[in-house]
């Protein structure tokens, strides 16, 4: 299928040779007005898959048509940032309607009366409610990140929407993994709904190489950290399972002067945007998160991911992955763990996962080092003695403090 003319421009200038698997196969279904499930890799262009042909169903200025969900802030600014220069081209608008966002400003904007809208569902539910975002007229709902907006503390808030629509409303949901509500759509939103799964093609996601780091202690993996972000040519997001362990590093970071931001679930939306744009411009070189930051962040040419701790499932390892190798460009995955951490690593994913070693340079090593993070957390030498000479005695560990404006933290105060 050749690049609609519509588009050709644009994907000129992007660099885009030709559409993706997953783009030529959305593109008539969604077209045609069916109702579908449709599952690709990270990075294989689901975004513009429905974008382009969701703006040639529009009738400019004609009112809402189009309500695109999405799990974060960040991944619904995102997709608004992706749709507006092309609605352009069909003379239509677009809007984001977020939570952590100033709500007078979403209401004045809906005055334009967008015909696009890309909401979060506890904002979405708000203006709704109040009667300030009306979805009768709606034509099309596309659910992005549909593993995650179909689970089971989202899935009935989400049926309740789309109930608020007309009963032939397209229903369409993107996802990079699968989930077991699939194969069961017709009892949750009462239509048969086809499922085009394009998992297998593994083109985009061919540059990622696994690794693994015998890593199990604190003081070892923050050091390890360390040495990384001082590596010119790393730049590379630390995911956390949980905020405890994140927070922990965050204090360890500042302690050691690093320079880094951060992405926490309770950061108002002023800082989470001003960490990531930090991050995006490489104004520092480190962003350490949680998996709030895992769904959609799509930042070029992202080196490396480290998992802190091995991720809690497969589809929480492909999120991850995804961040970086995106549309066939190479990348690195790390994961820190113990034995057994990687024996469930090899079942968690179907990628072939090398154990290797830290360099004291932060570069990747197939032969065992004594790198500085292990010399700095057991105070060894290669030869297992301490640098007098004798025999080590384990010693007792001192508790990081925090200690303010050491290193720069590029966060922003809180604002009200």
């Amino acid at each position: 299928m050749e690049i609609p003319k519509l588009y050709q421009d644009y994907f000129k200038e992007n660099q885009f040779e030709a559409l993706t698997k997953i783009q030529e196969a959305v593109y008539m279904p969604f077209k045609e007005g069916k109702d579908f499930v449709a599952m690709a890799p990270t990075g294989s262009g689901k975004t513009l898959g429905f974008v382009m042909p969701m703006l040639e169903t529009l009738v400019a200025k004609d009112g809402l048509q189009v309500l695109i969900l999405e799990p974060s802030q960040e991944l619904a600014m995102q997709v608004r940032d992706v749709i507006q220069p092309l609605a352009k081209l069909v003379g239509c608008k677009v809007q984001a309607v977020t939570g952590g966002a100033n709500p007078q400003r979403q209401l004045k904007k809906l005055k334009e009366k967008p015909e696009i809208i890309v909401a979060t569902l506890g904002r979405l539910i708000e203006l709704v409610e109040a009667r300030k975002v009306k979805l009768g007229k709606i034509n099309t709902v596309i659910v992005d990140e549909a593993d995650e907006m179909l689970n089971e503390s989202k899935l009935e808030n989400v049926r309740q929407t789309i109930a608020q629509m007309p009963a032939d409303v397209q229903m369409t949901f993107f996802s990079a993994t699968g989930n077991e509500i699939f194969g069961d759509m017709h009892k949750w939103f009462g239509k048969d709904i086809e499922v085009i799964d394009q998992r297998h093609d593994t083109t985009y996601t061919a540059g990622i190489k696994h690794y693994f780091i015998d890593a199990n202690n604190t003081f070892v993996k923050n050091a390890l950290i360390r040495e990384l972000a001082h590596n010119k040519k790393f730049w590379g997001i630390v995911f956390f399972n949980n905020s405890r362990d994140l927070h922990k590093a965050i204090s360890d970071m500042h302690h050691n002067k690093t320079n880094f931001v951060s992405l926490d679930s309770k950061m108002s939306s002023q800082q989470r945007k001003s960490a990531i744009q930090a991050f995006s411009t490489k104004k520092v070189n480190l962003l350490l998160t949680t998996d709030v930051a895992a769904r959609g962040m799509d930042i070029d040419n992202i080196t490396t991911i480290v998992n802190y701790m091995i991720p809690r499932d497969d589809s929480e390892y492909t999120h991850r992955a995804g961040r970086t190798g995106r549309m066939g460009k190479s990348g690195n995955v790390i994961t820190f763990g113990n034995s057994h951490d990687l024996r469930n690593l090899q079942d968690l994913t179907e990628n072939d996962v090398v154990k290797v070693y830290l360099d004291n340079e932060g570069k990747i090593s197939k032969k065992p080092v004594f790198n500085k993070a292990e010399r700095r957390s057991t105070g060894k030498s290669a030869s297992g003695k301490s640098s007098n000479g004798k025999a080590n005695t384990p010693k007792p560990k001192k508790r990081l403090r925090d200690q303010k404006n050491k290193g720069k933290h590029w966060t922003t105060k809180k604002e009200d």
